[in-house]
């Protein structure tokens, strides 16, 4: 009877050296480990679900926004040019009349 009962006890002693050991290695492995962060650089989108890109996402490394353009029209020309900073809107250009070139100017 003793016999079980040492090996049972040997067995648990063994089992919780182990976990021991194992969590050591683990809190060492976590402080060589870094965390990268992967960002697009670019999103290109389809928000009308017409089969086109509409709308061009521009991103930092930070994976901030730094500007978008966009066809509002529909006719495969950008439209709009919005300027952002820090992830925040800055300024906006808009060609109302098709010609290319900006006309209306935001700033926010």
């Amino acid at each position: 009877m003793r016999i079980p009962l040492v090996l049972c006890m040997v067995v648990v002693m063994a089992c919780a050296i182990s976990v021991a050991q194992a969590q050591e290695v683990q809190k060492e492995n976590q402080e060589d480990v870094e965390t990268l962060t992967v960002a697009p650089k670019v999103v290109r989108v389809d928000s009308d679900f017409n089969g086109k890109i509409d709308r061009f996402e521009y991103y930092n490394d930070e994976g901030k926004v730094e500007k978008v353009e966009l066809d509002r029209s529909g006719d495969g020309a950008i439209d709009e040019w919005v300027t952002y900073k820090d992830g925040k809107p800055l300024s906006s250009e808009r060609d109302t009349n098709g010609d290319g070139k900006p006309d209306v100017w935001l700033e926010y």
